[in-house]
């Protein structure tokens, strides 16, 4: 499968189907296997495009280059790369924070966003204690983060999304050291990305996805960017926590379905 070349860094991506495009932007440290319980099932009917982002799964890993308008600019290469002219977004977490810089960055190329679990400026009340974890032990702090991200539920019958959770930011290969300090460190990165005041430009169709139960980003800094994007929507599910996708995969991809048919009209 294709990777796109784009100022010296390969991004790899995969595509399945034909027919409206959808594009799958995965979460922080994971890869484009989150979206399994959607890609087939919406292959069915639509050309679905599966991106590891830059510093993740099969995609390179530089030492620098972490802003969210690089990762924004990856997924309009890869748009050009397929040949695809205008795609419905669907990204959660860092992902959903990707769907709305390109929406800002080319919003030509976007007719929708669905946004899970995501934010803006969401290191900013960020504890002291935290940024010592990171520096003392990362991959605990991450794993003390993402504990917190599953609802008790999902721990409790779905344990396999945890153990998933885990591994991907434990193999090497996958995700790395370099690649989770120099997104931190990024003025434009995860952490200090910040369109507070620009989310207001955001003019395609949006649905803002959330869980009652995410410990990793609040149901009021989604609630925020559903507030401040002009006519956008939200949808809070009660005992799921940031991954919804997996966590009530058949309910999400019901919305899903239900959010393509309204952009689509």
């Amino acid at each position: 499968m294709p990777h796109v070349n784009r100022a010296g860094v390969n991004i790899y991506y995969e595509s399945f189907g034909s027919g409206l495009p959808l594009v799958f932007l995965h979460p922080w440290t994971t890869n484009r296997f989150i979206w399994a319980f959607q890609i087939m099932e919406f292959a069915r009917d639509h050309r679905c495009i599966a991106v590891d982002h830059r510093g993740h799964g099969q995609s390179d890993k530089p030492d620098s280059g972490y802003a969210l308008t690089e990762m924004a600019d990856d997924v309009v290469a890869i748009l050009d790369h397929a040949g695809v002219d205008k795609a419905i977004l669907i990204g959660n977490s860092i992902g959903g924070m990707i769907a709305m810089q390109t929406s800002l960055s080319a919003p030509q190329r976007v007719l929708g966003n669905l946004i899970l679990s995501s934010g803006t400026n969401i290191g900013a009340n960020a504890p002291p204690e935290m940024a010592e974890a990171m520096q003392s032990d990362w991959r605990g702090m991450f794993s003390g983060l993402l504990d917190a991200a599953v609802s008790q539920r999902s721990k409790a019958d779905r344990p396999e999304i945890g153990t998933f959770m885990e591994a991907c930011f434990r193999v090497e290969n996958n995700f790395n050291e370099k690649v989770f300090f120099a997104s931190v460190a990024d003025p434009g990165g995860v952490f200090a990305w910040n369109i507070s005041e620009q989310l207001k430009d955001i003019s395609q169709p949006t649905l803002v996805i959330a869980g009652e139960e995410d410990g990793a980003t609040s149901i009021e800094q989604n609630q925020f960017i559903a507030d401040n994007i002009p006519n956008a929507e939200i949808k809070i599910y009660p005992e799921v926590g940031h991954f919804c996708q997996l966590e009530q995969p058949l309910s999400f991809n019901s919305d899903l379905r239900g959010f393509i048919a309204r952009v689509t009209g």
